[in-house]
């Protein structure tokens, strides 16, 4: 309504109906407000199906989470916006903070999951350096989990073994007599 007014004062004023120029300010007005319309509606669908931390990287995940939290018009203290933030969180990092900070406010939360999560990366690396700097993980199924020091010792891993007792072939209970196994004389 408000552009169809300006446009009508403009076209009353004398300024020609084919002007580029004012056909553009009436396409960037619209624009404006349908993006802002559509920005809010947006941002409040996805912080309801939850935004989720990805990785290790905390200030990515406050960034987009707050970017959302603002287009979307919501207040960061409420109970709500806390919720969606910390049911973001990764669970351990949020177990953590509740069990040791207990924050109430917005501006709590993010600092004490900023310094949590900086906490963890530390202690990380420097576990990592620790155990030689093995970084990932070791890789599952056939490959052996570690090299024999001794090229000619027996791969006894727990993947690896299986038991073979000499002359099992020979114990076959579908095959055995009638009377069973004797452990001091053989077969019955």
């Amino acid at each position: 309504m408000a552009v169809n007014r300006w446009l009508a004062r403009q076209i009353q004023g004398g300024i020609n109906t084919a002007d580029e120029q004012l056909w553009n300010e009436v396409a960037a007005s619209f624009t404006r407000h349908f993006t802002d319309s559509l920005a809010k509606e947006n941002a409040q669908s996805v912080l309801q199906v939850g935004v989720k931390m990805k990785g290790e990287d905390i200030d990515a995940y406050i960034v987009e989470t707050e970017e959302l939290i603002q287009l979307a018009e919501y207040q960061f203290d409420v109970p709500q916006t806390i919720e969606v933030f910390t049911d973001g969180l990764p669970m351990g990092l949020y177990q953590k903070i509740l069990e040791l900070d207990r924050p109430a406010t917005y501006e709590q939360w993010k600092q004490v999951a900023i310094n949590h999560q900086q906490d963890y990366i530390h202690m990380k690396a420097r576990l990592q350096a620790h155990c030689g700097g093995i970084t990932t993980s070791r890789p599952r199924g056939w490959m052996p989990q570690r090299m024999l020091a001794d090229p000619n010792a027996m791969d006894t891993s727990a993947g690896r073994t299986r038991g073979h007792v000499t002359g099992s072939e020979e114990i076959n209970p579908a095959t055995m007599p009638h009377g069973g196994y004797n452990p001091q004389g053989g077969y019955m």
